[in-house]
């Protein structure tokens, strides 16, 4: 290892302290094959990562060949090292592979089910298909204790408002990885989960003492570095208690990489930072700066996603600090042994064969084992969390009419497996003017199902099921986001929290609406003070 340190420029070394996303020659357009901004980043910058996004994904297929290209790309430069190749895929709201993928209810939903058996598994199952494809560290689980209902970027992204129990999940979701030969990263830390500001767009604050973050935000962490996550991802939050310079976020703070992680949490393994081209950054410290700020604050590898001119001008000005004396080089030396000790720890073949195979890829991304996983699942976290005028089981032999705000095709076809005769509507933002004409719809059924995400986004919602309710007619939600919408539909609404809108989700919401399974799940979250955390029965992790 140190001879081969000992052999690398210092712009080979400070390459692989970057990944990198590429896209298309438009800013929405696909990238689904090595282009030139992938070329000039792996062959000219020596990037030690890249990232996928939705743009470079089509099928397993495709990715497995991407992945290989890349790779010979990497191995076909000098010091032929292999690449990081890292995806967002958490289950649920975030996952960039969908087509030919499994897929995964979501952490919220393993939450609901409290079980670590299965969030071992999810990681595991999730790990094989990732590896299928060639990638070989997951930007995931998401170890942030969602205990603030106004959060806008969290949510169903979190295990739980416990930390412990996001803290046993995430660990078991960590070993279920490594389980499949998948490095993983414990994120945001030191902790997102209690932000009504989302870091993409601006600079969120965490006014809280250290006390409290030591009994709430950093439980998780901590058990994701016992569990030997490979990577931390940091956040681009304030933390007035850990940092007193005003307005610095985590990720350009030393005193909450190295202070905190390094020293007081023990931490070895590499400091990645967030999206470097997030609003929280860009909009008050610029990316070349913010990637200066960030190494010299202990981050090992810098994140930058999308565009080639930051992601070119971040690595020459962090190499010109270094030149400038601004940043020693036993700082970068440290970091890039970190990330040439990862690479060597995947496998011993890896350094030299990184490849996979292309025709086994669309097999292997979707196996029955996977399948099984979901559904189960789905099955033991979606939650029946009241139901006042008992309408559940609903009988499919009644016409249904439904209204939703989010896939209307798989609703319409998960309600026809289970007997119902549905006329499905898709309402992408209710306005009061609707109300009348969804009235009359649903005057012609006998009963109404309502599928929506986040309530208090159009408060229209509430005036139709207080509408339907005074008529009498009987109506059902499914909430598809998290469940804190309960709190904004009348009392006595009958509502079943899915957490997601996947398709096992909604396949064990309609399993249960029509009383095939009775519904297991627990509520990982306060919704009031009559819908408690663990309701409708007490805490159990098995």
């Amino acid at each position: 290892m140190d001879e081969q340190l000992a052999s690398m420029s210092l712009d080979e070394k400070i390459g692989q302290m970057f990944i990198a996303g590429f896209k298309g020659e438009g800013s929405d357009e696909q990238a689904l094959s090595v282009n030139e901004q992938a070329r000039t980043l792996v062959t000219d910058y020596h990037v030690g990562g890249i990232i996928y996004f939705d743009r470079n994904v089509e099928s397993p297929s495709q990715m497995a060949k991407l992945s290989n290209d890349l790779q010979k790309l990497a191995l076909s430069t000098e010091r032929k090292i292999p690449l990081f190749i890292t995806v967002d895929q958490e289950g649920g709201k975030v996952a960039r592979l969908k087509e030919g993928f499994t897929s995964f209810p979501g952490n919220m939903a393993l939450g609901a089910t409290r079980s670590k058996e299965l969030a071992f598994q999810t990681g595991k199952e999730m790990g094989k298909e990732l590896r299928a494809v060639g990638i070989n560290l997951n930007m995931a689980p998401v170890m942030d204790v969602n205990n603030n209902p106004q959060n806008p970027v969290i949510g169903v992204r979190s295990f739980s408002e416990n930390p412990e129990l996001t803290a046993e999940l995430g660990s078991d979701m960590i070993r279920g990885f490594h389980e499949s030969k998948i490095l993983t990263i414990a994120k945001h830390f030191p902790g997102h989960g209690d932000t009504a500001v989302d870091s993409h767009v601006g600079l969120p604050e965490i006014p809280h003492s250290m006390e409290r973050l030591n009994q709430m935000e950093l439980v998780p962490f901590k058990r994701a570095i016992a569990a030997g996550t490979d990577m931390v991802m940091s956040t681009h939050i304030t933390f007035p208690a850990l940092e007193s310079t005003p307005g610095l976020p985590a990720t350009l703070s030393e005193n909450v990489l190295t202070g905190l992680l390094r020293k007081q949490l023990d931490y070895d393994g590499i400091i990645i930072t967030d999206d470097m081209e997030m609003g929280a950054i860009v909009e008050n410290f610029g990316t070349s700066e913010a990637a200066v700020r960030a190494v010299q604050a202990g981050a090992d590898i810098v994140l930058v996603c999308h565009s080639l001119d930051r992601q070119t001008e971040s690595i020459e000005a962090v190499k010109q600090a270094v030149e400038q004396g601004k940043i020693d080089e036993k700082r970068i030396d440290a970091s890039v042994r970190r990330i040439l000790s990862l690479k060597a720890s995947l496998s011993p073949a890896f350094l030299t064969d990184p490849y996979v195979d292309v025709k086994k890829a669309n097999q292997l991304a979707q196996q029955p084992d996977a399948a099984k996983i979901a559904r189960q699942t789905s099955e033991q976290g979606v939650t029946l969390v009241t139901d006042t005028d008992q309408l559940i089981p609903l009988d499919p032999k009644q016409k249904l009419a439904v209204f939703t705000v989010n896939k209307p095709k798989a609703i319409s076809r998960v309600l026809k497996q289970q007997g119902y005769d549905v006329s499905v509507s898709w309402i992408d933002s209710l306005s009061e003017s609707q109300i009348p004409s969804l009235l009359a719809k649903s005057r012609q059924a006998d009963a109404v199902l309502i599928a929506l995400d986040q309530v208090k986004e159009n408060r229209a919602w509430f005036r139709f099921v207080q509408k339907l309710q005074s008529e009498q007619i009987p109506v059902v939600i499914w909430g598809m986001d998290v469940p804190y919408g309960l709190s904004e539909l009348p009392p006595g609404t009958t509502y079943i929290a899915l957490y997601g809108s996947s398709n096992p989700l909604l396949e064990a919401g309609a399993k249960i609406l029509s009383g095939e399974i009775k519904s297991q799940g627990l509520l990982p979250v306060t919704i009031s003070d009559r819908f408690p955390y663990g309701w409708p029965a007490n805490e159990k992790i098995d």
